[in-house]
């Protein structure tokens, strides 16, 4: 007998009863706290043109990405990012709203990169984006979010590492790199895969800058990794250094000591993020739930430059963190007939809600073993005398 058994795509899954009341409930909380600070929520489509993702410079590779094509002929991509769709959003709005505009968003994105790390195909966010602000209190406005929400989803022992893609940029010039060559730099030091880097960095003439390269990834910490990088010879870069210190201490002025640390080997998407990048950790999940950092020339590939910044939440991961129970079965059943629908409906919307179901049996003697089956202790009995029977 042949077996016609369909199961979910690969890296795509199912979630029932407790597991939608937990990300439900992220969501809820995500709203409230955005629009708390400003942010009014947008929502853009699933699918979105290829070029869009291609000219904005989003840094995905091609393979990353779910593709087909539109009844125009024309390649569409199933959303991997939220930020490039938003920009767009706002950039054709540019005119009729007043920057700075605070958006937020939660909705999903899709990549197929993850197939051999556990990753999942589908991923549900939720983020923020500040477009048209520039300077440390939009940054600090970011950060200060972020730590709200992270606190505010569940993870209050979460941590951030803050970086800039200025370091990174600026060591990568004077090694004479390739762009590819970047890219492949970029990764592993993405990756912290220190072994491979230290491979690859012999094979460029310039070790000086090769050796900076390895010990930028070393620096993390606090205060003391600002004297241990003026060793590095990376003057293009002091202006970056500088502003990290600056937004460090302001931080920690606030509050936030204990959970911001300083991360000089973070060069995630580094010609994606033109200065701040961050990134967020909580015990339990083996990779970022929080990626963020300032964009300023994104805006400018769809038409009129604006600054901006924002951030992006992992909800799936921290849904795997929730601990939500399931509701409890149904204690009440009804029986009715077609004719007493109406009265039905009436004993079930004085019920609370989820604890009494209509019966769909035809039979009061096929409803009663219903009832005996599934543990129900009260069956509602609509005729021209309704009645409750216990069981």
């Amino acid at each position: 007998m042949p077996n016609n058994r369909v199961g979910s795509p690969e890296g795509a899954r199912d979630r029932l009863f407790a597991a939608c009341a937990a990300r439900r409930g992220l969501e809820d909380r995500a709203r409230a706290l955005f629009a708390r600070f400003g942010y009014g929520e947008v929502m853009t489509p699933v699918l979105e043109r290829y070029e869009l993702f291609v000219n904005t410079g989003l840094p995905l590779p091609p393979e990353s990405m779910c593709k087909l094509i539109g009844r125009d002929g024309r390649i569409l991509a199933m959303r991997p990012d939220s930020t490039a769709p938003i920009a767009r959003v706002a950039q054709a709005r540019a005119g009729a709203l007043a920057a700075p505009l605070r958006l937020h968003y939660i909705q999903d994105i899709f990549r197929t990169d993850g197939r051999h790390t556990g990753r999942p195909l589908e991923t549900r966010q939720a983020g923020v984006e500040l477009i048209g602000s520039s300077g440390i209190k939009a940054d600090l406005e970011i950060l200060s979010l972020a730590s709200e929400a992270m606190a505010a989803l569940g993870a209050p022992d979460f941590r951030i590492e803050l970086g800039h893609a200025a370091l990174f940029r600026a060591l990568a010039d004077k090694l004479g790199a390739t762009p590819e060559e970047r890219e492949e730099l970029r990764a592993l030091i993405g990756q912290k895969n220190f072994a491979a880097l230290g491979d690859r960095l012999p094979a460029f003439p310039n070790r000086p800058v090769g050796e900076a390269i390895e010990r930028l990834c070393t620096l993390f910490g606090g205060w003391e990794v600002f004297s241990d990088v003026g060793t590095l010879g990376v003057e293009d870069a002091d202006q970056g250094v500088s502003y990290l210190r600056e937004i460090y201490g302001a931080l920690e002025n606030a509050g936030l000591g204990g959970r911001i640390h300083l991360d000089f080997g973070l060069v995630h998407q580094m010609e994606y993020y033109t200065g701040l990048v961050f990134r967020g950790y909580v015990s339990g999940v083996g990779h970022a739930v929080l990626t963020g950092g300032r964009y300023d020339n994104l805006m400018g590939t769809l038409g009129a430059p604006l600054p901006a910044t924002g951030f992006a939440i992992d909800l799936d991961a921290l849904c795997e963190r929730e601990s939500v129970p399931d509701a409890p079965p149904p204690d009440t059943l009804i029986h009715f007939s077609v004719e007493k629908l109406a009265g039905a409906l009436r004993e079930l919307g004085n019920r609370p809600s989820g604890r009494c179901v209509l019966s769909p049996c035809q039979t009061l003697e096929a409803s009663l073993a219903m009832a005996a089956a599934r543990g129900i202790k009260t069956l509602i009995v609509v005729d021209d005398d309704t009645r409750e029977v216990s069981l």
